[in-house]
């Protein structure tokens, strides 16, 4: 306790390693008396109350117990600092990674470009059309249904003979009938037997395998295209007997004279428009798939870039911020070397009381007014708002 004998210019603010705890109205009356109210020693202990080394004698610090959880809870948190430290430097190492493979992938992609850039016939060969592409696509889905009804037709025809129409349109002077149905032969067909609509798949599967067989890396890879596209031609050749035959049959029943069918044109009519439309159709599949393969090449870097971006940002979105651990820990540790807790407004206001009720004469007015003036600009610029808890960290030498 300082001596109140001191003079003002004696006075200085103390450093204490504890805190002073007293009645601070009683303690602020006193020391006024002693300075004559002197407005750098009120200053000096508004610092010491500040500081945390001038406290109400009513307030008290944290207990063992309360003291050891928290000790408890900061090495937890710790741990889970530590925890996150090492997962989130995890995620930065494969975020690196994935970038350094989209680096590549882009150099990749850059080099196709440049090569093909560099030959205008390997650009041309190897680069994808969109127009190329467009009109064959364009051609082949009216191929497709061309061939679709074609072999209903030929099937339908090949298996049933319709002796009163062939008989009906030979007596009115038409012909024996088109290879190629109208809708209402196309229904007659179908319900004469509907397993006809899965004809022209068997068909469709020859082309598909056309293409399949050229894809071979195989030495004998000509010898299983020839046997395919041999045993389609058979295939149509046979279907093409089978009417040729059907039709002369009915005609000969009726009386009528007939032909070989080496001596028909019919027959060659239902051959090509049959095993050379296949052909046709076989070998735009192969060139539409090709092609596409063409757009395949570059569209897939693209697609592993954009998937390795995407990895790359959900890699950031799982790195936690430690910056919310860190001020939890600092918080608990000033917690744990806390050993007085105090309302710092109210001990600023019961010792600036006890300070100015030694100043009421009015020979002391002017520095009373100084005074409160300066415990207002102190509270200013410390932004000290009312109910606002000081912690007073234990000093240390």
């Amino acid at each position: 306790m300082e001596n109140n004998s001191k003079s003002v210019k004696d006075e200085k603010p103390k450093i204490t390693y504890s805190a002073e705890r007293t009645n601070l109205q009683e303690f602020g009356y006193s020391k006024s008396g002693s300075v004559q109210g002197d407005p750098d020693v009120y200053a000096s202990y508004l610092e010491r109350i500040l500081n945390g080394d001038l406290v109400d004698e009513q307030y008290k610090g944290l207990s063992e117990t309360e003291r050891k959880e928290k000790r408890e809870k900061i090495k937890d948190l710790e741990k889970a600092l530590d925890d996150t430290k090492k997962n989130n430097a995890k995620f930065e190492a494969d975020i690196k990674v994935k970038e350094k493979q989209i680096e590549e992938h882009r150099e990749e992609l850059l080099h196709i470009r440049k090569k093909r850039a560099e030959d205008e016939e390997k650009l041309e060969r190897e680069s994808f059309s969109t127009l190329k592409f467009s009109i064959v696509l364009f051609v082949l889905v009216f191929l497709t249904a061309y061939l679709f009804f074609f072999y209903i037709s030929a099937a339908y025809k090949a298996l049933y003979v319709d002796f009163e129409g062939i008989a009906s349109r030979l007596a009115d002077g038409l012909s024996t009938g088109s290879i190629m149905p109208g809708p209402a032969e196309l229904a007659e067909a179908l319900r004469y037997n509907y397993l006809l609509f899965f004809v022209p798949f068997v068909f469709y599967a020859f082309g598909l395998a056309f293409h399949v067989l050229l894809d071979l890396k195989h030495k004998a890879k000509i010898v299983f295209v020839s046997l395919l596209i041999t045993v389609t031609f058979i295939v149509d050749l046979l279907l093409a007997l089978i009417i040729h035959n059907n039709t002369e049959s009915a005609k000969e029943l009726m009386g009528l004279a007939t032909m070989k069918w080496s001596q028909n044109p019919t027959f060659y009519i239902i051959l090509c428009l049959g095993f050379l439309a296949y052909i046709l159709w076989s070998i735009l599949l192969d060139f539409l798939i090709r092609e596409w393969r063409k757009r395949q090449v570059t569209l897939n870097l693209k697609r592993i870039i954009n998937h390795l971006r995407k990895d790359i940002k959900i890699l950031t979105e799982n790195i936690m911020p430690i910056e919310l651990i860190i001020n939890e820990i600092n918080i608990l540790r000033d917690e744990v070397d806390t050993y007085v807790q105090g309302n710092l407004k109210g001990f600023i206001d019961q010792f600036t009381t006890g300070w100015v009720s030694y100043l009421a004469p009015d020979n002391l007015k002017n520095v009373k007014t100084k005074c409160l003036n300066i415990r207002d600009g102190f509270i200013e610029k410390h932004k000290i708002q009312p109910g606002i808890v000081k912690v007073i960290k234990a000093k240390r030498k």
